[in-house]
């Protein structure tokens, strides 16, 4: 007995669909895209192709949409611009989570396209169909899935990458999501569609809310205040602002080596301090406590810092961030204000009464305190065996006055933290310190790299770059230089900080150190990568003035040991609390 006849499958219109993909990537050039890092696949082939004869897109291919997410979330980064994702259906859009997730929590305006099955074949057992409506969940600003493209005229296409773009870039940059269903047959035409009317972006103007900053700066700052800056991406205007504030308060600036604060020319003549962690871990701290402490951006990366709030604090804690995060993992935040830095700072510095000076006491005592801290630190970095301070040592040393330093989150965030100072030359310091996970270090590291005119270092730990494999050998696929310092101390060694450490009823080394007993050194041939493998200081020396700036990939592999480094940062800490317990007389300059 013969069944019903199947009713045959709807087809699309070539011609169509093309015109509505490019109407699409019109518009998304017209707002001011200029690239689209795209991975390969069939259902995404109208698509994809679009964006390849649309004028003013540079497309580059990536085979993991996992690493292709991290090197579009750097770009963005390094050159202030949106960059578009695009993918075929299925699991592909799910490896786009990671970056995503990163970039919501970060304020990275990323375009995320992923393109689907009709829905007469949502539902069925079609190869390569999720439910791809929604995917990322609440970590986008905006979500959609569209008609089925070429169904509707090609200037709801543009509607619709209109959108995407002012939600992903305001009121708080993020990343945005367009599903996109695609029909059979996929193969475009070979003439071009006729051009179409494109819509203006709309001007930003935020109105600028100072909300209780107005109140505390209405007869003059108090004199007591220290200003915090966490990880966040300022421009250059951001970092004057922040600094002509912290010198016309008289307010220290801690400022976190991910902030973009710790260097540039700014700090010459401002009270911009690197040695937060370890002054806020002292006895010294307790002695002087600030009535007001205003917060900027991400959560800073000490921990000495969450630990001083709790045992000292403030009156007001502030935290002012243009993306209404204001973090508080110490619960201790009485006021919130959502402000982009610069803009607030130059509006307080307004609000200044004429003729305000500030506390030279109240400042003078943090900045001899981190002269004398710099003092301590230097002293154990400069005693201590070859390993990761030394490796933060290294990169003062001998990077160039203008780069792009990338830092992996785990320990190399930390080492930073505690052991680099300030300074005048303009370094651009980033990490991923979103959601501070592992993951494609090494693909933002790329996408930094690619987007910027100046050398680019990644410095990590030895289970992040195994995280990353895949960016690692896409790196010289795309044509893109980076020295990748990879610290290698066979597993997690942040994990030996914790009390669990020294407990002997656990099998701490197996169940949190994870060592994973490979020789990272045999990732450069997988790579492609130049091979640097030094011993000590000088060796590594050496090997950063060969490979920084220099053309392709190059790995500097240096073998640490967790223990040693866990050590070295007690030392540290020890040391600057001694010397900062020291009469004034015995203390010695930097």
């Amino acid at each position: 007995m013969n069944g019903p006849e199947a009713s045959p499958l709807p087809t699309g219109d070539p011609a169509a669909t093309q015109a509505w993909c490019r109407a699409f990537f019109a518009q998304l050039v017209e707002c001011g895209v200029a690239h689209v890092a795209a991975s390969p696949g069939s259902r995404s082939t109208p698509m994809t192709v679009a964006a390849d004869r649309t004028d003013g897109l540079e497309v580059s291919m990536h085979l993991d949409e996992r690493s292709g997410g991290f090197f579009a979330l750097g770009l963005t980064r390094a050159t202030r611009r949106p960059v578009a994702l695009l993918c075929t259906s299925g699991t592909a859009a799910a490896n786009y989570l990671p970056a995503v997730v990163e970039a919501f929590h970060a304020g990275v305006p990323l375009l995320v396209l992923t393109t689907d099955r009709p829905p007469e074949l949502q539902g069925v057992g079609a190869p390569q169909t999720i439910d791809q409506d929604g995917l990322f969940g609440t970590h986008v600003r905006w979500a959609t899935t569209t008609a089925v493209a070429g169904d509707e005229p090609a200037g709801d296409a543009a509607s619709v990458a209109h959108q995407a773009y002012v939600r992903a870039t305001r009121p708080a940059p993020g990343p945005v999501h367009v599903n996109v269903p695609l029909r059979e047959p996929l193969e475009p035409p070979a003439d071009d569609p006729p051009p179409m009317g494109l819509l203006p972006v709309p001007p930003d103007r935020a109105p600028l809310e100072a909300g209780c900053l107005d109140d505390l700066f209405a007869d003059g700052p108090p004199t007591t205040g220290l200003l915090v800056a966490g990880p966040m991406d300022p421009t250059d205007d951001d970092r004057h602002a922040l600094a002509d504030l912290a010198r016309a308060t008289g307010w220290p600036l801690l400022a976190d080596p991910a902030s973009g604060l710790r260097r540039g020319p700014h700090v010459a003549d401002a009270p911009v301090l690197a040695m937060g962690d370890h002054l806020l871990r002292s006895s010294w701290s307790d002695g002087h406590r600030p009535d007001v402490v205003v917060q900027f951006g991400a959560m800073p990366t000490s921990k000495g810092y969450r630990l001083w709030l709790d045992r000292v604090g403030a009156d007001r804690l502030v935290a002012v961030d243009h993306l209404g995060r204001f973090p508080d993992a110490a619960l201790r935040v009485t006021d919130r204000v959502t402000a982009s830095v610069g803009p607030l700072a130059r509006h307080l510095l307004d609000r200044l009464p004429a003729g305000h000076a500030p506390d030279a006491t109240w400042t003078d005592a943090w900045t001899e305190a981190e002269a004398t801290a710099l003092a301590a630190v230097a002293d154990v970095v400069a005693t201590a065996p070859f390993d990761e301070p030394a490796v933060v040592a290294a990169l003062d040393r001998t990077l160039p006055d203008a780069v792009e330093l990338v830092v992996g989150n785990s320990m190399p965030i930390r080492d930073l933290d505690a052991f680099l100072p300030t300074d005048a030359r303009p370094w651009s310091i980033r990490g991923n310190r979103g959601a501070n996970g592992i993951d494609g270090q090494v693909s933002t590291a790329t996408g930094i790299a690619a987007g910027s005119d100046v050398p680019t270092v990644l410095l990590a730990g030895d289970l992040t770059v195994l995280h990353d494999l895949g960016g690692l050998a896409a790196v010289g696929r795309l044509g893109v230089d980076l020295t990748v310092v990879v610290v290698d101390n066979d597993g997690g060694g942040i994990f030996s900080f914790l009390p669990i450490a020294g407990e002997d009823h656990v099998d701490h080394h197996r169940l949190f150190h994870t060592p994973h007993g490979l020789d990272l050194s045999t990732a450069a041939s997988l790579a492609g990568a130049h091979l640097h493998a030094p011993d000590d200081p000088d060796g590594l020396d050496e090997a950063l003035a060969a490979s920084v700036g220099a053309p392709g990939l190059h790995l500097v592999h240096v073998r640490t040991d967790a223990a040693t480094n866990v050590g070295l940062h007690r030392s540290a800490a020890a040391a600057v609390d001694t010397a900062l317990q020291a009469p004034d007389d015995d203390r010695e300059a930097p």
